[in-house]
C-alpha cells in the first residue's frame, strides 16, 4: 500500500498494531526524533528512525519479511523504492530467514519503482519484497520505518 498518510486514519485497519503506528505517526514529530529504535509497544510495534544518503541500486538489497510488515514513511528527502512479488519463480532467496531481524535477502529483478516523497508511505507485507534506501539524488533521506508484528 503506497499514499499519503493523512489520507489514512488508524480506523481504516482492522489490526490492532497498524492502529497503533497511524496513532503514533499522528502525535508525534517523526523528524524530530533521534536516530535509532524505540518500542512503541513491546515487540508488536517497534519505530526506526533513520538519516541517509540513498544507495545504488546494485548496493541495496531486496528483502521480506515473514512476521512483520514495514510501514516506511519518508519525512525528508526523496527515495526510490522497489517492489516485486515474492511468489514470481525468478526471485531467489540468498540468505536464510534471520528470525532475530525478520528478513530474508533475495536476488533477481524488481517489477518497478515508486519515488516516495515527504509525508508518503509504502506498507509492505509478506508477499511484497522490497529495495528500499534508493537514492534519487545525494539529499539526505529522514526516513521512519515501522515494524508492525502481525496481528491479523
Amino acid at each position: 500500500i503506497v499514499g499519503q498518510i493523512e489520507d489514512f486514519k488508524k480506523n481504516d485497519f482492522a489490526s490492532k498494531n497498524i492502529q497503533t503506528a497511524l496513532l503514533y505517526i499522528e502525535s508525534h514529530d517523526l523528524l524530530a526524533l533521534p536516530e535509532g529504535k524505540v518500542a512503541i509497544d513491546g515487540d508488536n510495534v517497534i519505530l526506526n528512525r533513520q538519516s541517509y544518503i540513498g544507495k545504488e541500486e546494485k548496493d541495496a538489497k531486496i528483502e521480506g519479511h515473514k512476521n512483520y510488515l514495514d510501514l516506511q514513511r519518508v519525512l525528508k528527502g526523496e527515495e526510490r523504492f522497489g517492489y516485486v512479488d515474492k511468489r514470481r519463480s525468478e526471485i531467489k532467496a540468498t540468505t536464510p530467514y534471520d528470525y532475530a531481524k525478520d528478513r530474508t535477502n533475495y536476488e533477481g529483478n524488481v517489477d518497478g519503482y515508486i519515488v516516495l516523497h515527504p509525508g508518503q508511505f509504502a506498507l509492505v507485507y509478506p508477499n511484497d519484497l522490497h529495495q528500499a534506501c534508493l537514492k534519487v539524488n545525494d539529499d539526505m533521506i529522514e526516513k521512519a520505518v515501522f515494524k508492525i508484528k502481525i496481528d491479523f
